[in-house]
């Protein structure tokens, strides 16, 4: 008897360490649709490489960060405010997953256990990204839409500005997008054109999924940008708005002014009302 409740708590112990193959396939899926854009085996990217992460982290850590990583950011975490400074503060998005869909990718995970790469052992380098002028100018006429992409998605400069003397003011409704190049590189900017981890971006483009020579051209354009910037003029989102707002609203007052002065002053009746005044 007491040696079957040996057996018991070893299996007990040891069950969490078991991956379920199932439920890791789907967990593969899920993480190359929400996680990859930012996270790769092996390598850092735009996030840290999550090799061994399910044997530094428990599970309930990992559920909580994938959830909301600000959350755990606000209330002190340490480990996860480490990892928000290490990657220049750059803002994981929420993920609208469930604890089931979250567990899944975790089974994925284990299946790559071995430690990251320490100091003594750095990873190799990921090869940069070689652009031509040619590549940047692709890259600007497709950001501003001068250009439409293979797949008619949106322009980037719908939502996006970047500040740059060749480009008109863009949209102020997501990031600007002046200096990513250089808090990402060409791997996490590539990463993110291309699979968006970000739920708006990813909706505009779930039908309209850009090509690779795309993805190239813009990370190009993104690059000469950020690469420029200093001697570019910024602009305000504000004074054009006041600008030509206030000039057509000025334009408006005149035109209804004009056509005010020309309005007629008497009843169109006027003459027959007189008639009948004087009759009576």
């Amino acid at each position: 008897m007491q040696h079957l409740k040996k057996i018991f708590w070893l299996l007990l112990i040891t069950q969490p360490l078991v991956r379920n193959p199932a439920m890791a396939q789907e967990g593969e899926k899920l993480f190359k649709q929400n996680c990859g854009a930012c996270h790769q085996m092996g390598k850092r990217l735009v996030g840290p490489d999550l090799t061994g992460i399910t044997d530094r982290q428990p599970k309930a850590w990992i559920e909580s960060f994938v959830k909301s990583s600000q959350t755990m950011i606000k209330a002190g975490d340490p480990e996860a405010v480490a990892r928000f400074k290490e990657f220049n503060e750059m803002v994981m998005p929420d993920q609208d997953l469930s604890v089931a869909e979250i567990d899944q990718i975790i089974e994925y995970l284990k299946g790559f256990s071995a430690p990251a790469a320490t100091a003594a052992e750095p990873a190799a380098p990921e090869a940069p990204m070689v652009f031509t002028d040619a590549d940047r100018e692709t890259g600007q006429a497709l950001f501003t839409g001068r250009t439409r992409f293979a797949n008619k998605g949106a322009a980037c400069i719908s939502c996006h500005n970047v500040t740059n003397d060749q480009v008109m003011l863009g949209g102020h409704f997501a990031k600007d997008l002046t200096g990513v190049y250089g808090r990402m590189g060409s791997a996490g900017v590539a990463g993110i054109i291309g699979a968006p981890p970000f739920p708006a971006m990813a909706t505009s483009y779930a039908n309209a999924p850009l090509t690779e020579q795309e993805v190239h051209a813009l990370t190009a354009f993104l690059e000469h940008a950020d690469k420029v910037s200093a001697d570019q003029t910024a602009r305000s989102l504000y004074k054009p708005f006041v600008i030509y707002g206030g000039g057509g609203l000025i334009a408006l007052m005149l035109v209804i002014g004009i056509h005010w002065r020309g309005r007629i002053k008497q009843p169109v009746k006027r003459d027959i009302f007189a008639r009948q005044l004087r009759s009576n």
